[in-house]
């Protein structure tokens, strides 16, 4: 594992050219996947918000769910941070 001490810019550039880093998302991509698909079919009317929220990270973020995942997750921290300040 030595790219994980490149860089955070040389590792992007890096898995950006490398083919073998997509093939390596997989199992994390279908892991999120299930969590994305588990999340949305939840049926709580107080949950609606976060839903519809989570669909249009996906939707931004089209065959990459970690990144909308990821997203999601920042912009739900970012924004409950700004409720308690």
């Amino acid at each position: 594992m030595p790219h994980l001490l490149l860089s955070t810019e040389t590792r992007t550039r890096h898995a950006a050219r490398s083919p073998e880093a997509h093939e390596d998302l997989a199992p994390l991509r279908r892991q999120v996947s299930a969590i994305i698909e588990a999340i949305l079919t939840e049926t709580r009317p107080d949950e609606a918000l976060v839903r519809e929220q989570l669909r249009w990270h996906v939707a931004n973020n089209p065959g990459e769910p970690e990144k909308a995942l990821l997203s999601h997750l920042l912009s739900v921290s970012t924004s409950v941070q700004d409720d308690t300040a």
